[in-house]
């Protein structure tokens, strides 16, 4: 329980911000105080329940489907694209529609299967979540982050700038990245950070997302040093997750024995680097080694039409949805008779949609250690 709680701080602090109490006090008064604690007493439980009697504090919400980019690593890469959807923005109006639902916010990721920075939108709506002390997270892939759109993410507030960044190899960077240049993100990154100091700001947070998989194993190292040299705050490596992947990486996946291995590389290699925070995903527990996946309870999925999935894994709506948010009460949606049927069996038995997914943590009932799907 202690570790559960350094980690789950260490996230907070990282993610959301070490002010983020008073800030709900501040924006949302009693009622998201109180909203907070039934949170946290969930939270601590060791299975949460399927109704809850609170809203989430955390959102995914998909301001694009597009991309100008087709990684294999992406559902949009795959041999059968992505159907279930038509290909479109969220608008600014539908977007404070799906946050001013949700009054209990403190965090907000602007991601989805797409490219963040190709909606025109995605300042004003920054902008909308830091005027309602809502922390904000985007993931981009780097290729048009110019110099302007750098300046404005920075004053419109955002929290946290992720960059997929699976390796600093260019042809493996090109094999992984859909044939994008690892040098041009480089320098778009350097000249990120140039501004941010020049402004003197804090935020937002620099962190470089990586997929660790038999083709950027190698060259991790590399990516480690080359990440604290340019000035980034944190590197993400996750698990490869073959489920969104197109049918020919399908043996990418590394085996446990493998991860172990690099567990142990990369203990020797973050002795190296400082000023570097790395942290890992999946490795046999899930969300931050915060153990069983929590994202159902806490941070569910908004689709760019309006589809509510569990998570942000699961964003296909043609998979799996609990209703539309543009025709039904997010409040309703949340405790809804298929929301709450689908967190009740979770612990039961791995539900078909998350099968191959590295974040599921089932307990055997035979001896009450983690069985990793």
């Amino acid at each position: 329980m202690i570790s559960y709680l350094k980690n789950l701080k260490d996230k907070v602090d990282r993610q959301v911000g070490s002010d983020f109490v008073q800030r709900i006090l501040q924006y949302q008064g009693a009622k998201g105080l109180v909203n907070l604690v039934n949170v946290s007493l969930t939270a601590l439980q060791e299975e949460q329940p399927p109704r809850l009697n609170y809203l989430p504090p955390c959102l995914f919400v998909e301001v694009t489907n597009r991309c100008n980019l087709t990684c294999p690593t992406c559902q949009l890469g795959t041999d059968e694209a992505y159907r279930g959807y038509n290909k479109g923005d969220i608008s600014f109006e539908n977007f404070k529609k799906v946050i001013d639902q949700i009054p209990s916010l403190v965090y907000v990721t602007l991601q989805g299967v797409g490219e963040p920075l190709l909606n025109k939108d995605i300042m004003k709506m920054i902008r909308h979540c830091t005027d309602r002390g809502i922390a904000t997270y985007i993931n981009t892939n780097g290729t048009i982050l110019t110099e302007t759109k750098s300046r404005e993410l920075i004053e419109a507030g955002l929290c946290n700038l992720s960059i997929s960044v699976n390796s600093f190899n260019e042809d493996v960077f090109a094999k992984t990245r859909s044939g994008a240049s690892i040098t041009k993100i480089a320098e778009n990154i350097k000249k990120f950070i140039e501004i941010k100091r020049s402004l003197n700001s804090k935020k937002p947070i620099v962190s470089f997302r990586s997929i660790l998989m038999k083709e950027t194993e190698p060259h991790m190292e590399e990516l480690i040093l080359k990440s604290s040299e340019l000035g980034v705050d944190v590197l993400y490596i996750q698990l490869f997750i073959s489920m969104i992947a197109d049918k020919s990486l399908m043996e990418s996946s590394l085996s446990k024995d493998e991860v172990e291995s690099f567990s142990e590389k990369l203990e020797q290699w973050k002795k190296q680097v400082k000023n570097l925070e790395i942290v890992t995903e999946s490795f046999g527990k899930s969300s931050n080694n915060l153990g069983q996946c929590k994202l159902p309870w806490f941070s569910p999925n908004v689709t760019a039409e309006g589809y509510v999935t569990p998570c942000c894994t699961i964003s296909n709506p043609s998979i799996i949805n609990m209703g539309n948010v543009f025709e039904t009460p997010f409040e309703q949606i949340w405790n809804s008779e298929k929301f709450v049927e689908f967190r009740g069996g979770f612990y039961k038995k791995q539900p078909t949609v998350c099968t191959g997914c590295p974040s599921y943590i089932l307990k055997s009932a035979s001896n009450g250690k983690p069985v990793y799907n």
